[in-house]
């Protein structure tokens, strides 16, 4: 059978679909699944919202063991079968969590959970960003988060249906069911970089400009932050859209909402950058992002809670697809170990923001202190990420090389 073998010189599709398709899985069902069952489990279960967020720093605490394990394990291992046994994962965990009542039980499920987001996370990263690279797009890492949005929103859709039907645990099988069909499909359109991974030898240099890991260092700092602040959100949104008056029972629709804003966000955003620059692109959207948590506390009517979903959904899932694209364009060869630190770092950033969050918001009986401290966490990202502006582009330096050769 004829190989397809894309050129360099037409657009990524193959690339592309795949990695959109492992965003949906990885993080759009992986991990934000458990955005729009929480409500439900705590009405059903009788799960405290601390607890909660004890549950969701678990997911994040196997995110960032995930990704400790796969940034020493993925080149000798290979991210073909890494993708693979993080899909198996994913599946058999989801599904794991439709059984068993008891905290520690679920405690250690959303531990795998965490686990196959990052497994299928970083081997994906490793299979298609030196693809995106030599397209010259470093850029289009941010779109692939649109898959993200497109799994917030289906799952969004049809879990609390299912769970108001059936109960939660037949919306945790639903979710399972969903990652099977999806890896299937996901795992035969990025197969093929894994061949030509091993076969091909890459010629790019480590660090090839000055000041590069001056930036890089600059940017993990903002990412770090980043992460800390919007699992708040992320973990608590939907609790938080139900408290408020004429949201009862539709808070739901705000996730979706949220999940239906990052899809064009993802397409935008990217194009943005490729004219402004990735760094620019991100202290704007890090300052965005401050402001929807600010508004949720200043503006808590149904009306300033659309608005500040709005303005959440349209920023912080492009963030890390523009961070780790620009990573990669500063590290050359050492992408993988410069992506894979900023994954760990970001996992560590992202197990401490429910629990914090939820302790806050538990202690003084509302999420307002918990968004405030959001929001100023991401204005200090913003701050921090200015710096990462290099004084000459990668792109001006790699042309003054070429030129002088």
């Amino acid at each position: 059978m004829h190989e397809q073998d894309e050129s360099i010189k037409g657009f990524p599709y193959r690339a592309v679909s795949g990695g959109l398709l492992a965003m949906f899985l990885a993080f759009g069902v992986g991990r934000f699944a458990y955005t729009p069952l929480l409500p439900l489990m705590l009405e059903r279960t009788g799960l405290a919202v601390d607890m909660a967020g004890y549950l969701a720093t678990m997911m994040y605490l196997g995110y960032l063991s995930g990704s400790l394990v796969v940034t020493r394990t993925l080149a000798s291992f290979g991210a073909t079968r890494m993708l693979g046994c993080g899909l198996i994962l994913l599946v058999l965990a989801s599904a794991a969590m439709s059984g068993g009542d008891l905290f520690g039980y679920w405690a250690c499920v959303m531990f795998g959970i965490g686990v196959s987001s990052a497994m299928v996370f970083l081997a994906t990263l490793s299979l298609v960003l030196g693809v995106f690279l030599d397209y010259g797009a470093g850029w289009l890492t941010a779109f692939l988060y649109a898959g993200i949005g497109a799994g917030i929103v289906l799952i969004g859709l049809a879990v609390p249906e299912i769970g108001q039907a059936a109960s939660w645990r037949e919306a945790w099988f639903f979710v399972a069911l969903a990652a099977l069909l999806v890896g299937i499909l996901c795992l035969f359109l990025l197969r093929p970089y894994g061949r030509k991974q091993q076969q091909g030898q890459s010629t790019a240099v480590a660090w090839p400009t000055p000041g590069a890991k001056r930036s890089a260092y600059y940017l993990i700092a903002a990412y770090f932050l980043h992460g800390f602040a919007y699992t708040i959100g992320g973990t608590f949104m939907v609790a938080m859209l139900a408290e408020f008056p004429g949201l009862q029972g539709q808070a739901h629709s705000g996730w979706i909402l949220i999940g239906a804003m990052v899809i064009p966000s993802c397409m935008a955003w990217p194009f943005v950058a490729s004219r402004l620059g990735e760094v620019k692109t991100v202290t704007i959207l890090l300052a965005l992002l401050a402001l929807a948590n600010l508004i949720m506390v200043a503006w808590p009517t149904q009306s300033g809670i659309l608005v500040a979903a709005t303005v959440f959904g349209s920023t912080f899932l492009t963030i890390p697809g523009l961070v780790l694209g620009r990573l990669a364009k500063l590290a050359g060869s050492q992408k993988d170990q410069i992506t894979g630190l900023a994954t760990i770092l970001f996992g560590i950033a992202m197990a401490l923001g429910p629990s914090v969050g939820g302790y806050v918001a538990k202690l003084t009986g509302s999420f307002d202190r918990s968004l405030f401290m959001a929001a100023i966490t991401l204005l200090a990202a913003a701050g921090i990420s200015m710096l990462a502006e290099p004084t000459k582009s990668v792109e001006e330096c790699a042309a003054a090389i070429q030129g002088e050769a």
